[in-house]
């Protein structure tokens, strides 16, 4: 399947037509299907990505090759990780990227769990501190 094809495959599961997904992810008029022909470039495939709710890898590659690239390397598999333990938050199941952060986070030593949820914690606090003073 080419990515033409998945990204009509998961707007056709959504309810959307090449039109209003170019039009509501900001992209010109024929532009995702100029990809047939021509490669994308990355801040259009993000645009996309963004839009449909999915990860750059499920867009491009059609399945999280992250995903695979752990489980090749270390036996995991954060497919079955994420379906196994149900990744909800607020009563709403995660966006594909949401699910597979967490699944990656939960493979790290505990130590560089410290290191990243410092980091979220630090750019959360900037997020609202800016937001607070808007």
């Amino acid at each position: 399947m080419t990515l033409v094809d998945r990204i009509s495959q998961i707007a056709k599961d959504k309810g959307l037509t090449f039109k209003s997904l170019e039009r509501e992810a900001g992209l010109g008029n024929g532009t995702i299907k100029r990809w047939e022909v021509q490669s994308p470039r990355l801040d259009g495939l993000i645009k996309v990505a963004n839009y449909l709710q999915v990860s750059l890898d499920t867009l491009v590659f059609g399945n999280s090759q992250m995903a695979n690239v752990l489980e090749d390397k270390t036996h995991f598999n954060i497919a079955h990780l994420k379906h196994e333990q149900g990744l909800i938050c607020a009563n709403s199941p995660l966006t594909d990227e949401e699910a597979d952060i967490i699944a990656m986070f939960r493979l790290l030593p505990s130590h560089e769990q410290e290191d990243v949820f410092d980091l979220i914690c630090f750019k959360y606090k900037k997020y609202v501190e800016k937001k607070t003073e808007s």
